[in-house]
C-alpha cells in the first residue's frame, strides 16, 4: 500500500471520529443547559477551551454566547474543527480512496456530507439539536460498522482502527475535561448537580448503561472518571482505545517505534489505576494525555506516512 493512501485512510477515520465526538461534546453542554440551574452554568466559551478553538473564534465577530459558539462549532467552514469541516475532511480522504474502501461507505459518507452541508447555514436551536446532533452521531457510528463489516481486515483497515482509536482517545479526554470544568467549585450543596453532570457525559458517551453494569455503584465523578480512563472492555475508554491501537499496530510492517510509543503509554495508564485525579490535577493529567496522543500521532507519521529510507 502506498504511503499517502494509508494517510489518507488513516485521517479519514480521524475525521469521522472527531465528527461524532464533536456533535457529542455539543450534546454534554446542551444537556447542562438543561439539568443545571442557570446560576452555575458554564460559559459556553468553555467548549471552545475543550476543543481548543479560542483562537480561531477570536478571529471573527461576535461573543462567545450560545448562538454564536454554536454556529461556530457546528456550521463554520473556516473553523476546521467544526463538524461541517471535518466532515468535508472526511468525505475528501474518502474520494481519494475509493478503490480501496467498500462502495457503500462512499454513499453513506458523501450523505452525510450533503446533510450536515444543509444545515450548516441555518442555526441549531434548543429544539432540534438533540435530533440533528443525534443523527449525526448515528450516522458516523454506520459507517464505522460498515468499514468493520464489509472491509478486509487487512493493512488498510489496521490504519482505520489506528484512526479511529486515536482520535476517540483524544476527543474522550476532551469529554471528561469538560464534565470535570463545568462545575469547578467543591461546595457542598453543588455536589447533587456535580453527579447530574457526570450521567449527562456518561451519556454523551453512550457509556451510562455500560457503567452500571460494571462498576454497579451510583453514579459519582471519580468512580466516572476512572471508568472512562480506565476501563478496558467499554470501546470508548481511553485504555481501552490504546489497547486497539497496539493491537493494530501488531499486525503492521516497520512497527518498532510506534509500538514501543504506545507501550510506554499503556504502561503510565496502567500506572495511574487506583489513583483517579481530580479537579485540577484531573485537568493537569488530561493536558499531559493529549500530549502523549500527540506523541503516537508523530510516530504513527514517521513509521509509515514518511519513512526514513536508509541508505
Amino acid at each position: 500500500m502506498l504511503s499517502k493512501v494509508a494517510q489518507r485512510i488513516y485521517w479519514l477515520a480521524r475525521y469521522l471520529e472527531r465528527t461524532e465526538s464533536t456533535a457529542r461534546l455539543i450534546l454534554v453542554r446542551h444537556h447542562s443547559v438543561l439539568d443545571l440551574p442557570k446560576e452555575i452554568q458554564p460559559e459556553w466559551s468553555h467548549l471552545l477551551q475543550v476543543l481548543g478553538s479560542q483562537q480561531q473564534f477570536s478571529n471573527l465577530p461576535g461573543k462567545a454566547n450560545e448562538r454564536n459558539v454554536i454556529r461556530f462549532v457546528f456550521g463554520e467552514r473556516d473553523n476546521p474543527s467544526s463538524i461541517i469541516s471535518c466532515v468535508a475532511s472526511a468525505r475528501e480522504n474518502m474520494r481519494t480512496t475509493r478503490e480501496v474502501l467498500p462502495s457503500e461507505t462512499w454513499e453513506r459518507v458523501n450523505s452525510l456530507y450533503l446533510s450536515v452541508a444543509r444545515r450548516s447555514t441555518k442555526e441549531l436551536p434548543r429544539s432540534v439539536r438533540h435530533k440533528v446532533l443525534n443523527s449525526i452521531i448515528q450516522s458516523c457510528q454506520q459507517i464505522t460498522g460498515m468499514l468493520a463489516g464489509t472491509m478486509s481486515h487487512d493493512a488498510a483497515y489496521q490504519f482505520v482502527r489506528l484512526g479511529r482509536n486515536l482520535e476517540r482517545a483524544d476527543m474522550s479526554s476532551r469529554i471528561i475535561d469538560s464534565g470535570n470544568a463545568s462545575i469547578p467549585s467543591q461546595r457542598d450543596e453543588l455536589a447533587p448537580y456535580r453527579n447530574v453532570l457526570w450521567i449527562s457525559v456518561l451519556q454523551s458517551l453512550s457509556a451510562y448503561q455500560m457503567y452500571r453494569q460494571n462498576v454497579q455503584r451510583k453514579v459519582s465523578s471519580s468512580e466516572v472518571i476512572d471508568f472512562l480512563l480506565h476501563s478496558r472492555v467499554f470501546p470508548r475508554a481511553i485504555e481501552h482505545t490504546i489497547q486497539e491501537i497496539d493491537q493494530a499496530m501488531q499486525l503492521l510492517p516497520n512497527n518498532q517505534i510506534a509500538v514501543q510509543c504506545v507501550t510506554r503509554l499503556k504502561n503510565e495508564l496502567k500506572d495511574g489505576r487506583g489513583n483517579t485525579p481530580t479537579g485540577d490535577t484531573l485537568q493537569s493529567y488530561i493536558d499531559q494525555l493529549q500530549l502523549r496522543f500527540m506523541e503516537v500521532d508523530q510516530a504513527i507519521h514517521d513509521s509509515w506516512f514518511s519513512p526514513t529510507i536508509e541508505n
